[in-house]
């Protein structure tokens, strides 16, 4: 598969180390293989979250980290899946989502090709066939827009954010990195309020959200980070981040004992970003604020010198 980006190993292994991550604090975790004979045919994880059965008032089980080199394998690793998620307590079976909606999920069933940006799936186009095939629908469409500098209109876009500008009360800053724990708790409260009616949102711990937060900062660039005020109360914000997948493939995973290297050298001719966060706080929605935010990261992006990003995942009914 060319387009196969292998991850970054230490990046996985910490959100998948109960000593490390503290989602497992409020979930049971089950993480399997597959094997015919000596041979890995797959693998699979299962999560039952006591957070998202309190916040939603359901039983979903949850299976991710999917990969299967057939369609027997698949079925066997479903099955396992089901049976496991059963005996504690599940009534729905839901996935792929790799522990939560916080971290990677969804399947790859259709786009332009290409590699995947960071912390999106890839599959083989298959996939969406095995699981149909042992019973599951589909439950939401995740989507991704992208964007270059070549396709967006900038002159228009300056126009509509000045328009806003001097009818909003909304003032734009960076996110100040030296500042990163305090600006912390500020993004943390915002994810919490902004994403709250979502579909499929899963409340985070504060010390879960600074966990990835802190994981994140390492590639995080200031010209992609920024917060809305009104009045200096935070009420709404965007990340994106330079798309680490670059780095990813030239060290093939592995940071240690020379990857790093690699991994650093290809990150400074990156010129693809990730829109990973945009959103404002219920009450001061419809006003624009999402526009100014959009208009900053794009702008000030492209003069930081990247080139496209870029938007995911969305909601199909956003």
């Amino acid at each position: 598969d060319r387009d196969y980006v292998p991850p970054i190993a230490a990046a996985e292994a910490w959100q998948l180390d109960p000593r490390r991550n503290p989602f497992f604090r409020h979930a049971d975790v089950g993480l399997f293989a597959g094997f015919r004979g000596a041979r890995c045919v797959g693998r699979i994880s299962v999560c039952r979250d006591r957070l998202h059965d309190e916040f939603h008032g359901d039983r979903v089980g949850f299976f991710g980290h999917f990969e299967a080199s057939d369609e027997g394998a698949a079925h066997a690793l479903l099955q396992h899946a089901e049976r496991w998620l059963a005996e504690r307590g599940a009534a729905v079976l839901r996935g792929p989502v790799d522990l939560s909606t916080n971290y990677r999920c969804g399947l790859l069933v259709d786009g332009t090709g290409g590699p995947p940006v960071m912390m999106m799936p890839h599959n083989p186009k298959a996939y969406a066939g095995w699981l149909e095939s042992f019973g599951l629908g589909k439950a939401k469409d995740l989507l991704a827009l992208l964007g270059t500098s070549d396709t967006l209109d900038r002159p228009r876009m300056d126009r509509i954010a000045a328009h806003i500008e001097r009818k909003s009360r909304a003032r734009l800053r960076p996110v100040d990195l030296r500042r990163f724990a305090a600006e912390c708790e500020v993004l943390w409260d915002l994810y919490q309020r902004i994403w709250e009616r979502n579909w499929g949102f899963v409340p985070m711990l504060q010390d879960e959200f600074l966990a990835q937060a802190n994981d994140l900062k390492r590639v995080a660039h200031p010209a992609l980070l920024h917060i809305a005020e009104i009045d200096d109360r935070p009420v709404g914000f965007v990340l994106a981040l330079p798309d680490v997948n670059v780095g990813a493939r030239a060290c093939d995973g592995r940071l240690l004992p020379f990857g790093w290297w690699r991994f650093l050298r290809a990150m400074r001719r990156v010129d693809l970003i990730r829109v990973l966060t945009l959103g404002v706080v219920p009450e001061h929605r419809k006003a624009g604020i999402d526009m100014l935010l959009m208009h900053r990261v794009t702008s000030w992006g492209i003069d930081a010198g990247f080139r496209a990003c870029e938007a995911s995942w969305i909601l199909e009914d956003n």
